[in-house]
């Protein structure tokens, strides 16, 4: 059985902190979110992989298992995402 966990997502520049369930909705959503903004090609690639693949979710919450943000660079952004209680764990 699989259990949503709650992320704080921060673009700063762009989106404030918002904490958000982690699922395959809330990373499209993501996406949708800074696909638009300037980047080199392969970065695009590397992020529309990254938020939309079929491994998105799991890899988000392996890298958060292991280091207490995720952060990738997005043109002259990055996209922040934590867990978002206090503890660093999933709830």
């Amino acid at each position: 059985m699989r259990a949503d966990h709650d992320i704080l997502v921060e673009i700063p520049g762009v989106k404030p902190p918002a904490v958000r369930i982690l699922n395959a909705s809330t990373l499209e959503t993501i996406w949708a979110s800074i696909c638009f903004l300037p980047m080199p090609r392969p970065q695009h690639q590397l992020l529309e992989r990254q938020f939309s693949g079929p491994c998105a979710e799991r890899d988000v919450i392996r890298h958060l298992a292991a280091n207490p943000v995720l952060v990738l660079p997005v043109g002259e952004h990055e996209v922040r995402i934590s867990w978002a209680n206090s503890t660093g764990e999933p709830e």
